[in-house]
């Protein structure tokens, strides 16, 4: 799907300029000097990793190219100075989750194809309670995905409601054509706020049940093996669910006041609308069926963790759902599905036999899926060379004393290096790290390992990040620019969140 890109200034065009130029000049340099300083006695490739992790990320923030070229050209780069085999720079590329992507982008297409988006959108708009006003519909959208994102996917919501959010902002920027109504600049920067919104309340719904994103039962399993705490399900949200709605209630505040609506209220929108909603008609067969397809996607991602919760690891069943049932591959059959399967509207002949043509379903955003892979092969090579190992001994070196400044310190690493890493492998090497820390010093582990798998899931600055937001990245509609600015402030409401967490709620908890 191509969307357009959002409309800029002249001022933010020429600093878009600048900052590519400076990124063209900087990351030589750094590249340079990173290569004859010390770097605390760091050798071999994790030396040469973090070379490339610095070009990388300085060529992401000026975006003197397109994206996903040098995610594609960090691994292949750590791949040619030996710091890796072929096998370890791509194998990424062709992870589960770029499968889910994937199978994801085809099903928003085959929604978007049929419709559905539209219908929907126009539906939420013209309830009687959204009024016509933009802030109202902002909220719908982004608290969907958030109690979504509990009990699915972040990545499976966003894909879900990506298509949505886009088909109801366009609806929104065509009522409200026209200067009195903000001009098309400030409708798209809303758009743009509106689908931050809906990544980052995809991305906090995550952290409130113990399925809701991998880190937490990563979490929950590490600390049942190494301090023999049993956290059950509401034992999880005890304490998640009110961290997470503070932080989206932020969320929805920051987004407001930084991507504000163009105007307050648009008297024609509910009435438009409807009237839009009227001469769509009946919905369709075709509509129906790739509904269906969709829903059935989204059940057997669900399926899986609650069978789990209701009969337990060891029953076969559940073997069974883990080996077949795998989102990644439920992802990419189900949207083969759109392909095989009739639209059953006889009246379209013009619109070919199945649900989606293939050249429609080839026509994703195959940079979102690269960028992806790039990001998930060097945060692999961040810790298979021992960098991040480095970086976060470094890090606790400089802790104050006292069990806040471990917390403090151990919160704000696993956020910041999750902002180019997997969440997952984040966790994984961290939390062995941590919780060993803490108990050496006499603190309490479980506030430091629960805050720093939160803190994971807290990673609001890059594409790469997280999965939903690369997907609202994929849009086109969104700039980096833009994520940047507004994950930065967001991290910082999330550190002071999850340590007030550690710090207050969590040890009044009895465990």
């Amino acid at each position: 799907m191509d969307h357009p890109a959002p409309l800029q200034s002249d001022a933010e065009i020429r600093f878009d300029r600048i900052r590519a130029r400076v990124a063209w000049v900087l990351a030589p340099l750094v590249a340079f000097a990173l290569l004859f300083a010390p770097l605390g006695g760091l050798e071999g490739a994790a030396r040469q990793v973090a070379i490339i992790d610095a070009v990388v990320v300085i060529l992401w923030i000026g975006e003197a190219v397109p994206l996903w070229v040098p995610a594609v050209l960090g691994p292949a780069a750590a791949w040619a100075v030996g710091a890796t085999d072929f096998g370890g720079a791509f194998a990424p590329f062709v992870h589960d989750l770029i499968l889910l992507f994937l199978g994801g982008f085809v099903l928003a297409a085959g929604l978007a194809r049929r419709g559905v988006d539209r219908r929907v959108a126009l539906w939420t708009l013209a309830r009687p309670w959204v009024d016509g006003r933009p802030g109202r519909a902002r909220f719908a959208i982004a608290s969907v995905a958030f109690v979504f994102s509990m009990w699915i996917s972040n990545t499976a919501t966003t894909a879900m409601m990506v298509p949505i959010a886009l088909g109801l902002c366009a609806n929104l920027e065509a009522a409200g054509e026209g200067p009195s109504a903000g001009g098309r600049a400030g409708q798209a920067r809303w758009t743009e706020g509106t689908l931050l919104a809906l990544a980052y309340g995809a991305s906090l719904g995550g952290v409130c049940t113990p399925i809701g994103t991998a880190p937490n039962m990563i979490a929950i399993n590490h600390l049942q093996e190494t301090l023999g705490l049993d956290i059950d399900f509401l034992g999880w949200m005890r304490f998640a669910v009110p961290i997470g709605v503070i932080a989206f209630v932020c969320v929805l505040w920051l987004a407001q006041r930084k991507f504000p609506a163009p105007v307050a209220r648009l008297e024609s929108l509910t009435r438009q609308s409807a009237r839009a909603m009227a001469e769509l008609g009946a919905v369709r067969r075709s509509e129906r069926r790739v509904v269906a397809v969709f829903g059935l996607a989204v059940f057997l991602w669900v399926a899986p963790a609650f069978v789990r919760l209701l009969l337990g690891d060891g029953h076969a069943l559940v073997s069974w759902g883990q080996r077949w049932l795998e989102e990644g591959w439920v992802a990419v059959a189900c949207a083969a599905l759109l392909l095989l399967i009739p639209h059953g509207d006889p009246a379209r002949p013009d619109e070919g036999r199945f649900l989606l043509r293939p050249r429609e379903a080839i026509d994703i955003d195959w940079g979102t899926l690269l960028l992806l892979g790039g990001g998930f092969s060097l945060g692999k090579l961040t810790f298979a060379t021992g960098l991040a190992a480095e970086i976060g001994d470094g890090v606790l070196a400089l802790a104050p004393g006292g069990a806040f400044g471990l917390l403090a310190v151990a919160t704000i690493l696993v956020l910041y290096l999750t902002e180019l890493t997997s969440n997952t492998a984040t966790t994984s090497m961290m939390l062995p790290v941590l919780t060993p820390a803490a108990l050496a010093a006499g603190y309490p582990p479980i506030p430091v390992a629960l805050c720093v798998t939160m803190a994971a899931s807290f990673a609001f600055m890059m594409p790469v990040s997280t999965p939903p937001n690369a997907i609202v990245y994929g849009t086109r509609r969104v700039r980096i620019t833009s994520m940047i600015r507004f994950g930065a402030w967001l991290d910082l409401a999330g550190i002071a969140i999850l340590l007030a967490a550690g710090a207050w709620l969590l040890p009044q908890l009895s465990w």
